[in-house]
Protein backbone atom coordinates (compact mmCIF):
# COMPACT_ATOMS: atom_id res chain seq x y z
CA UNK A 1 0.00 0.00 0.00
CA UNK A 2 1.41 3.69 -0.90
CA UNK A 3 2.21 5.56 1.89
CA UNK A 4 -0.20 7.90 3.41
CA UNK A 5 0.41 11.76 4.61
CA UNK A 6 -1.97 13.53 6.48
CA UNK A 7 -2.34 16.97 5.13
CA UNK A 8 -1.82 20.30 7.33
CA UNK A 9 -4.25 23.65 6.67
CA UNK A 10 -3.13 25.11 3.21
CA UNK A 11 -4.89 27.92 1.87
CA UNK A 12 -6.04 27.42 -1.38
CA UNK A 13 -4.87 30.21 -4.54
CA UNK A 14 -6.65 33.41 -3.98
CA UNK A 15 -9.78 33.80 -6.40
CA UNK A 16 -8.55 36.25 -9.28
CA UNK A 17 -11.95 36.81 -10.68
CA UNK A 18 -14.90 35.19 -12.03
CA UNK A 19 -15.31 33.48 -15.43
CA UNK A 20 -18.83 32.92 -16.78
CA UNK A 21 -19.71 29.60 -18.64
CA UNK A 22 -21.76 29.26 -21.62
CA UNK A 23 -25.25 28.45 -19.29
CA UNK A 24 -24.40 31.91 -17.68
CA UNK A 25 -22.13 30.17 -14.91
CA UNK A 26 -19.63 31.87 -12.67
CA UNK A 27 -16.73 30.26 -11.89
CA UNK A 28 -13.81 31.31 -10.05
CA UNK A 29 -10.18 31.85 -11.96
CA UNK A 30 -7.17 30.46 -9.28
CA UNK A 31 -3.49 29.77 -10.69
CA UNK A 32 -1.35 27.49 -9.88
CA UNK A 33 2.42 26.93 -10.07
CA UNK A 34 3.62 24.01 -11.75
CA UNK A 35 6.70 22.41 -13.83
CA UNK A 36 8.36 25.97 -13.74
CA UNK A 37 4.97 27.97 -14.87
CA UNK A 38 1.77 29.50 -13.91
CA UNK A 39 -1.67 27.46 -14.84
CA UNK A 40 -4.38 29.30 -14.40
CA UNK A 41 -7.59 28.14 -14.63
CA UNK A 42 -11.33 28.70 -14.47
CA UNK A 43 -12.94 26.43 -12.36
CA UNK A 44 -15.93 25.38 -9.77
CA UNK A 45 -17.73 24.09 -7.13
CA UNK A 46 -18.53 20.19 -7.30
CA UNK A 47 -21.87 20.87 -5.13
CA UNK A 48 -23.13 23.35 -6.87
CA UNK A 49 -21.73 22.22 -10.90
CA UNK A 50 -19.99 18.73 -10.96
CA UNK A 51 -17.02 16.75 -10.20
CA UNK A 52 -14.98 17.71 -13.57
CA UNK A 53 -15.75 21.59 -12.82
CA UNK A 54 -13.66 21.32 -9.60
CA UNK A 55 -9.74 20.83 -9.35
CA UNK A 56 -9.35 17.91 -7.48
CA UNK A 57 -6.25 17.71 -4.84
CA UNK A 58 -5.57 14.50 -7.33
CA UNK A 59 -4.31 16.93 -10.19
CA UNK A 60 -2.16 19.18 -8.31
CA UNK A 61 -0.10 16.33 -6.51
CA UNK A 62 0.06 14.18 -9.71
CA UNK A 63 1.82 18.13 -11.08
CA UNK A 64 3.81 18.15 -8.02
CA UNK A 65 5.15 14.53 -7.76
CA UNK A 66 5.95 14.95 -12.09
CA UNK A 67 7.42 18.34 -11.23
CA UNK A 68 10.04 16.55 -8.77
CA UNK A 69 10.42 13.34 -11.13
CA UNK A 70 10.59 13.52 -14.82
CA UNK A 71 13.85 15.59 -14.55
CA UNK A 72 15.66 12.87 -13.31
CA UNK A 73 14.70 10.53 -15.45
CA UNK A 74 17.21 9.73 -18.82
CA UNK A 75 14.47 9.05 -21.38
CA UNK A 76 11.49 11.26 -20.71
CA UNK A 77 8.05 10.54 -21.63
CA UNK A 78 6.41 12.11 -24.90
CA UNK A 79 3.02 11.31 -25.16
CA UNK A 80 0.77 11.34 -21.94
CA UNK A 81 -3.11 10.98 -20.98
CA UNK A 82 -4.61 13.06 -18.21
CA UNK A 83 -7.53 10.33 -18.17
CA UNK A 84 -10.80 12.34 -16.60
CA UNK A 85 -9.22 15.28 -16.39
CA UNK A 86 -11.63 17.48 -14.53
CA UNK A 87 -10.20 21.04 -15.29
CA UNK A 88 -7.27 19.98 -16.95
CA UNK A 89 -4.63 21.24 -14.18
CA UNK A 90 -2.47 18.08 -14.42
CA UNK A 91 -2.34 18.55 -18.18
CA UNK A 92 -2.35 21.85 -19.46
CA UNK A 93 0.82 22.16 -16.64
CA UNK A 94 2.33 19.38 -18.56
CA UNK A 95 1.53 21.40 -22.11
CA UNK A 96 3.03 24.08 -20.88
CA UNK A 97 6.45 22.40 -20.21
CA UNK A 98 6.78 21.10 -23.28
CA UNK A 99 4.96 17.85 -23.41
CA UNK A 100 2.70 16.10 -25.76
CA UNK A 101 -0.80 16.12 -23.91
CA UNK A 102 -4.10 14.79 -24.65
CA UNK A 103 -6.87 15.72 -21.84
CA UNK A 104 -10.23 13.54 -21.56
CA UNK A 105 -13.37 13.56 -19.51
CA UNK A 106 -17.10 13.66 -19.89
CA UNK A 107 -18.81 15.68 -22.93
CA UNK A 108 -20.52 18.44 -20.35
CA UNK A 109 -16.89 19.05 -19.48
CA UNK A 110 -14.66 19.07 -22.58
CA UNK A 111 -15.72 23.07 -22.83
CA UNK A 112 -14.37 24.23 -19.54
CA UNK A 113 -10.87 22.00 -20.52
CA UNK A 114 -10.78 23.99 -23.32
CA UNK A 115 -11.37 27.21 -22.00
CA UNK A 116 -8.69 26.48 -19.80
CA UNK A 117 -6.37 25.43 -22.32
CA UNK A 118 -6.89 28.76 -24.06
CA UNK A 119 -6.27 30.60 -21.05
CA UNK A 120 -3.12 28.98 -20.88
CA UNK A 121 -1.65 29.62 -25.05
CA UNK A 122 0.04 33.30 -24.67
CA UNK A 123 3.44 32.37 -25.16
CA UNK A 124 3.45 28.73 -25.02
CA UNK A 125 3.18 27.30 -28.69
CA UNK A 126 3.11 23.90 -27.04
CA UNK A 127 0.02 24.34 -25.32
CA UNK A 128 -1.67 24.68 -29.12
CA UNK A 129 -0.92 21.12 -29.65
CA UNK A 130 -2.45 19.51 -26.57
CA UNK A 131 -5.93 18.42 -27.54
CA UNK A 132 -9.15 17.89 -25.61
CA UNK A 133 -11.52 15.10 -26.61
CA UNK A 134 -14.54 13.81 -24.68
CA UNK A 135 -14.62 10.45 -23.52
CA UNK A 136 -16.64 7.71 -20.93
CA UNK A 137 -14.62 4.92 -19.69
CA UNK A 138 -16.01 1.64 -21.10
CA UNK A 139 -16.12 3.14 -24.72
CA UNK A 140 -14.10 2.10 -28.04
CA UNK A 141 -10.91 4.57 -27.98
CA UNK A 142 -11.47 7.59 -29.86
CA UNK A 143 -9.01 8.14 -33.04
CA UNK A 144 -7.27 10.43 -30.34
CA UNK A 145 -6.49 7.95 -27.66
CA UNK A 146 -5.75 5.39 -30.05
CA UNK A 147 -1.86 6.64 -30.45
CA UNK A 148 -0.51 4.95 -27.54
CA UNK A 149 0.86 6.83 -24.46
CA UNK A 150 4.16 6.42 -22.33
CA UNK A 151 2.00 7.83 -19.05
CA UNK A 152 -1.07 7.81 -18.27
CA UNK A 153 -2.59 10.04 -14.88
CA UNK A 154 -5.34 9.52 -12.63
CA UNK A 155 -6.45 12.51 -10.82
CA UNK A 156 -8.64 11.54 -7.67
CA UNK A 157 -10.03 8.31 -9.23
CA UNK A 158 -9.96 5.73 -7.47
CA UNK A 159 -12.78 6.81 -5.12
CA UNK A 160 -15.15 7.03 -8.18
CA UNK A 161 -14.30 3.56 -9.75
CA UNK A 162 -14.63 0.86 -6.66
CA UNK A 163 -18.28 0.12 -7.83
CA UNK A 164 -18.69 -2.73 -10.22
CA UNK A 165 -19.94 -1.24 -13.14
CA UNK A 166 -17.73 1.42 -13.14
CA UNK A 167 -14.57 -0.11 -12.11
CA UNK A 168 -15.34 -3.02 -15.19
CA UNK A 169 -15.76 0.00 -17.14
CA UNK A 170 -12.49 1.83 -16.00
CA UNK A 171 -10.57 -1.45 -15.96
CA UNK A 172 -11.96 -1.73 -19.66
CA UNK A 173 -10.19 1.22 -21.07
CA UNK A 174 -6.76 0.88 -19.01
CA UNK A 175 -6.77 -2.27 -20.68
CA UNK A 176 -7.32 -0.77 -24.63
CA UNK A 177 -5.15 1.70 -23.58
CA UNK A 178 -1.84 -0.68 -22.69
CA UNK A 179 -2.61 -2.76 -26.03
CA UNK A 180 -1.65 0.19 -27.77
CA UNK A 181 2.18 0.73 -26.99
CA UNK A 182 3.48 4.05 -28.46
CA UNK A 183 6.78 2.77 -28.54
CA UNK A 184 7.80 -1.38 -29.12
CA UNK A 185 9.80 -1.85 -25.68
CA UNK A 186 8.49 0.72 -23.90
CA UNK A 187 4.91 -0.24 -22.40
CA UNK A 188 2.62 2.43 -21.05
CA UNK A 189 2.75 3.79 -16.96
CA UNK A 190 0.01 4.72 -14.71
CA UNK A 191 0.46 7.52 -11.70
CA UNK A 192 -2.93 7.11 -9.37
CA UNK A 193 -2.89 10.31 -7.00
CA UNK A 194 -5.30 11.95 -4.86
CA UNK A 195 -7.39 11.76 -1.51
CA UNK A 196 -7.89 8.59 0.45
CA UNK A 197 -11.74 8.58 1.34
CA UNK A 198 -12.15 4.55 1.44
CA UNK A 199 -8.74 3.07 1.74
CA UNK A 200 -10.04 -0.70 1.37
CA UNK A 201 -12.03 -0.28 -1.33
CA UNK A 202 -9.88 1.92 -3.37
CA UNK A 203 -6.59 -0.48 -2.61
CA UNK A 204 -8.69 -3.34 -3.91
CA UNK A 205 -9.08 -0.72 -7.18
CA UNK A 206 -5.23 -0.56 -7.38
CA UNK A 207 -4.28 -4.19 -6.50
CA UNK A 208 -7.14 -5.40 -9.35
CA UNK A 209 -5.88 -2.94 -12.26
CA UNK A 210 -1.90 -4.40 -11.07
CA UNK A 211 -3.50 -8.05 -11.65
CA UNK A 212 -5.20 -7.52 -15.05
CA UNK A 213 -2.25 -5.77 -16.28
CA UNK A 214 0.43 -7.64 -14.88
CA UNK A 215 2.02 -4.74 -13.05
CA UNK A 216 3.40 -4.36 -9.62
CA UNK A 217 2.33 -1.54 -7.66
CA UNK A 218 5.65 1.58 -6.58
CA UNK A 219 4.34 3.86 -4.02
CA UNK A 220 5.51 7.12 -3.95
CA UNK A 221 6.69 9.82 -1.40
CA UNK A 222 4.50 12.60 -0.92
CA UNK A 223 7.09 15.82 -0.21
CA UNK A 224 5.90 17.52 2.96
CA UNK A 225 6.85 20.91 2.00
CA UNK A 226 3.86 20.78 -0.49
CA UNK A 227 1.41 21.21 2.46
CA UNK A 228 3.10 24.65 2.70
CA UNK A 229 2.29 26.20 0.16
CA UNK A 230 -1.30 27.34 -1.33
CA UNK A 231 -3.05 24.24 -2.80
CA UNK A 232 -6.18 22.66 -3.38
CA UNK A 233 -5.30 20.16 -0.24
CA UNK A 234 -7.85 19.72 2.36
CA UNK A 235 -6.80 20.12 6.25
CA UNK A 236 -7.27 16.86 7.88
CA UNK A 237 -7.11 14.68 5.12
CA UNK A 238 -4.81 11.96 3.95
CA UNK A 239 -3.10 11.54 0.19
CA UNK A 240 -1.30 8.85 -1.72
CA UNK A 241 0.24 8.72 -5.23
CA UNK A 242 1.08 5.36 -6.18
CA UNK A 243 2.71 4.43 -9.82
CA UNK A 244 1.56 1.01 -12.02
CA UNK A 245 4.71 -0.19 -14.17
CA UNK A 246 5.12 -3.47 -15.96
CA UNK A 247 6.66 -6.36 -13.72
CA UNK A 248 10.35 -6.83 -14.78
Amino acid sequence: MAPLLLGRRSARPPEEGLAVSEGGLERPIRSYQLLGNQVTLSEGDAVLTNTGWRTWAGSWLLAKHLEAFLPGLTEQPRRILDLSCGTGLAGVALAKAGYEVVLCDLAENVSLVRENLARNRSKNPEVESAQVVDYAWGRPLPEELQGGFDLVLCGDLLFHVWNGKLQTEFMQTLQELCRRQRRPGSPMKIVFAGQVRSGRQESQVVDNVADRLGYVQVPLSLDPSWFSTSSPLLADAKYRIIRLEPAG
